[in-house]
């Protein structure tokens, strides 16, 4: 899908900015438009071809931070280029006069933008606070003879703030604003084809103008629609069978209206109550606060949720009004708090933070929430309330098991399928010897309330997990506590009964066929050296590839603790946020988490800065810093005590990785494996480092240990065929099986496992693999484009070391492509083309599409689009064919054309 269709004039006026930043120009373009218009997409892509043109780019995202956001952004980039030339630290002290580090900075920022032309990107401008307002309009102005282009997107929003006002004058003295509205008909026709990969007929055009033309809802129908089987594509054409919305819908509508103030949820509400279009008047006679409706409807308007003709406001797009006239949504606005909402169970709006006279939020629950409490229970066995009487609502667990029972409440808000998400994880999570855990949060997931199709599949999958995990005492009374529930239904009832039926084969002693309904555990209290419950969710997320969900789980936690001011680790917070940051390949911002973790350790116990300390560890070893690895290790082991397991893996699998790094490859793999000392490796290493099977075969087999090699391909295999559902985990089996076998087609199933999973560096790892393995076999063209597309992926990771590993096997094989640096560059002409850019025209000379090239460079179909438009541009082109006489004046025969060409045999 190209986001940004609709949108070429905008991106060619950005593009000029960025050429006139690069002749050493200062300029700040405010990007602003109703939600869903694209901002974020043009941020990015802006982005990225500010780097490709050899810009410095810094990016972040509006929020409270520590720091104001620009000076935070801006000291990561001094951070960068001007290392041991100013004492960084003293900048980010919590004391410091926030105007006198502004002023510090921008002198910093002056000299430096003089050798690196800087991009400062900043998104969701409209929730950036006073302070960080004010520091940027004063940069912005100290700055602006230095080449620095400031890029911002934000919401039309109230001036009131302070905030907004610091940005309404830099609109007016110093910024260029350029609006994003709806996609017209042409180019709403151009996504809905972008989108679904077809030719869309009327039906699909009516749906796109239902959306009123805006992206992010034709997105989310479009996909509601094909989930639900109503989207038909046939020859190449795409058509809708239905005309109600689908179920999807209401989520994220839902999800939209979350991020919105009170006011206007239950304005919209209550509106659309009232019909497509209300007047004022009629909507303040069902609300009773003529304040809060004044500000609702100015809001609303602003967001580009309603239009106001007159007294008349009419919604902006037909599905938002359909989606809000669903039952779900009446019921909610009228009842108050739906099941499962963000508050959590047991929460009043009041305790969430919000006004007490209404919900949190006026949309609906329309999924099973996992831990939302039931007005009333679901019969079971046993005693039964009489008719008519309602059951005391059951309280919620406490301290850190309340802070979690909120977080998969969220999951239930955000995802629709939650269950399903949960279920997996902590099967992963119990499977790798984690059952006590898995067993607790599972334990807050089964309350009563919960769905019965939700707690099959929770039970369902954990209980398998115990199997794996050699307990099926309590996998045994897990499924018989929810047979005994009436409302399953039968197809459910049969697989918990087969469950049930293998688990009891392997108990000792089989639970009483009877048992009582499921009513929860008490907590356990937590032990010195026990990390709370919260992390092992989000570990367990991450390790099952569920990166969004546990994206949301470490925003629930932060949002729900600091409000009520319960005790948490911040320092705990950002280590497990940068453990995230770095399996997604998110490696800069990984490390800054990881520093400003160790900042905040004072504030908590030494042992929370270990997750920190272990990332720091990794990233300095990835850029052949060992001697900042060996300290940060050396301080993890003196933390990490007996009574510490959850810290445990994570430690021998960085203490692992030093002695690869230090050339010490029979410690390395005896650390973890050791056939005759009987090491045995924890399987939660290899839930959640997914190169570590592999890693240990390539290793064991430099020094001869065979035995060690087949060990860590069979534990990479069992665990896959445990968890048949994670890809990251399919991908580690096959990686490690490659390797061991010299099996390239086995790498080549690793690497798209991987970056299906959404795992680059696991990716470019297994690619590399496949390149030594194609090498060894001759095929040296084949090993050279193996080897671009990791250096492609780890280029894009920030892996200093990988990076320069292959460059260098590439300047080895003599590959035409690995160019020099960018500042050496002209550009125009076919010099001026970047590696990148070059493996996009062979891929391209070859006779293959957009997609098909996408495919093969482990590129998105955008990026090679994006790609071409620049090469066109540089080489002052229009066409495939000029493009293919320019790389064959320039370049050698394109593989297919060598074959081609290769003399006959002389025989």
């Amino acid at each position: 899908m190209n986001p940004l269709v609709g949108r070429e004039q905008v991106l060619s006026s950005l593009g000029s900015r960025l050429d006139a930043t690069l002749r050493g120009s200062s300029s700040c373009v405010i990007v602003d438009g109703p939600f869903g218009v694209g901002k974020t997409h043009l941020l990015k892509a802006t982005g990225v071809e500010g780097a490709e043109r050899g810009l410095t780019v810094v990016a972040g995202r509006a929020s409270i931070t520590g720091q104001p956001i620009p000076i935070h952004l801006l000291i990561n980039f001094l951070r960068r280029v001007m290392s041991g030339e100013a004492d960084f630290d003293d900048l980010v002290r919590p004391d410091r006069n926030p105007f006198w580090v502004m002023d510090r900075v921008g002198e910093l920022v002056e000299s430096a933008a003089r050798r690196h032309p800087l991009v400062v990107v900043l998104d969701d401008a409209h929730r950036i606070d006073d302070v960080s307002a004010l520091a940027l309009r004063g940069l912005v102005q100290s700055l602006a003879s230095s080449p620095v282009l400031w890029l911002l997107a934000r919401r039309p929003v109230p001036t009131q703030s302070l905030a907004q006002h610091a940005i309404d004058w830099l609109i007016d003295h110093a910024a260029v604003r350029l609006h994003l509205g709806a996609l017209d008909d042409e180019a709403a026709a151009e996504l809905c084809t972008s989108i679904l990969g077809a030719k869309p007929d009327a039906s699909v055009l009516d749906w796109a103008a239902r959306c009123g033309g805006n992206p992010w809802l034709m997105e989310h129908v479009f996909s509601a629609l094909i989930k639900a089987g109503q989207m038909i594509i046939i020859d190449g054409a795409a058509s809708v069978v239905a005309e109600r919305l689908p179920e999807g819908v209401l989520t994220a509508v839902h999800g939209l209206l979350d991020e919105l103030s009170p006011a206007v949820r239950r304005l919209l509400v209550a509106g659309r109550g009232i019909g497509h279009t209300f007047t004022v008047e009629e909507a303040a006679a069902l609300l009773d606060d003529s304040a809060e409706l004044s500000s609702g409807v100015d809001e609303a308007v602003q967001v580009g949720l309603v239009r106001r003709v007159g007294p008349e406001l009419t919604f902006t797009h037909q599905v938002v009004g359909e989606a809000l006239q669903h039952a779900a949504f009446r019921e909610r606005s009228a009842a108050g708090p739906a099941l499962g909402s963000a508050a959590g169970p047991g929460t009043s709006a009041g305790d969430a933070g919000g006004d007490r006279r209404v919900p949190r939020s006026p949309a609906p629950v329309v999924r099973p929430s996992l831990a939302s409490v039931a007005d009333t229970r679901v019969e079971r066995p046993g005693p039964v309330a009489p008719v008519g009487t309602s059951s005391p609502a059951p309280q919620p667990p406490a301290g850190c098991d309340n802070l979690v029972a909120r977080a998969v409440a969220q999951l239930g808000v955000l995802f629709d399928d939650a269950p399903r998400t949960l279920a997996r994880a902590l099967r992963l999570l119990a499977g790798a010897g984690r059952g006590s855990e898995a067993c607790r949060l599972a334990d807050i997931a089964l309350r009563p309330g919960l769905d019965a199709a939700a707690e099959s599949q929770l039970v369902l999958e954990l209980g398998q997990g115990l199997r794996d995990a050699d307990s099926p005492d309590t996998a045994a009374e897990l499924l018989q506590r929810t047979l005994a529930r009436q409302d399953i239904c039968e197809l459910d009832r049969a697989k918990l009964n087969r469950a049930f039926a293998d688990t009891a084969k392997r108990v000792r002693d089989v639970p009483d066929p009877v048992p009582a309904a499921w009513r929860g555990e008490p907590a356990t209290p937590r032990c010195h050296g026990e990390r709370p419950l919260w992390t092992w969710l989000v570990r367990a997320l991450v390790a099952a590839d569920q990166f969004e969900e546990a994206t949301a789980v470490l925003a629930a936690v932060r949002q729900e603790s600091e409000p009520r001011g319960e005790t948490w680790s911040e320092s705990l917070w950002y280590g497990h946020r940068a453990e995230l940051l770095a399996a997604v390949g998110r490696l800069e911002e990984a490390r800054v988490d990881a520093e400003t973790a160790l900042r905040l350790v004072e504030r908590s116990a030494p042992e929370d800065a270990v997750p920190a300390r272990l990332v720091l560890a990794r990233i300095s070893m990835g850029r052949g810093d060992l001697a900042t690895a060996s300290d940060q290790l050396r301080l993890t082991e003196r933390l990490t005590t007996g009574d510490a397991p959850a810290d445990r893996a994570r430690l021998d699998w960085a203490l692992a990785q030093f002695h690869a790094a230090s050339g010490r490859p029979a410690m390395m793999v005896q650390t973890l494996i050791n056939i005759e000392g009987r090491v045995v490796p924890d399987p939660l290493l290899f839930s959640e480092a997914p190169t570590a099977a592999a890693t240990l075969v390539c290793q064991a087999r430099q020094v001869g240990l065979g035995a060690e090699a087949e060990r860590a391909a069979e534990f990479a295999r069992r665990l896959a065929q445990r968890n048949p559902l994670v890809q990251s985990l399919a991908g580690a089996a096959e990686h490690a099986e490659g390797v061991l076998r010299n099996d390239p087609v086995a790498l080549h199933r690793a690497a798209d496992l991987h970056r299906l999973a959404g795992r680059p560096l696991a990716a470019a790892s297994a690619l590399e693999d496949a390149a030594r393995v194609e090498q060894g076999v001759r095929d040296r063209t084949r090993a050279v484009r193996l080897l671009e597309s990791a250096l492609d992926l780890y280029l894009e990771c920030g892996a200093q070391c990988d990076t320069d590993r292959v460059q260098q096997q590439l300047r080895h094989l003599d590959a035409p492509n690995v160019r020099r640096l960018a500042a050496e560059r002209p550009k125009s002409g076919w010099e001026s083309l970047t590696s990148a850019e070059l493996r996009v025209v062979r891929a391209i000379v070859d006779g293959r599409t957009n997609r098909e090239a996408a495919s093969v460079l482990f590129l998105s179909p955008h990026t090679v689009d994006s790609h071409l438009r620049r090469v066109f541009s540089k080489l002052d082109i229009n066409s495939r064919v000029e493009l293919t006489k320019h790389f064959i004046a320039h370049e050698a025969f394109p593989p297919v054309l060598a074959v081609a060409h290769h003399p006959a045999s002389a025989g």
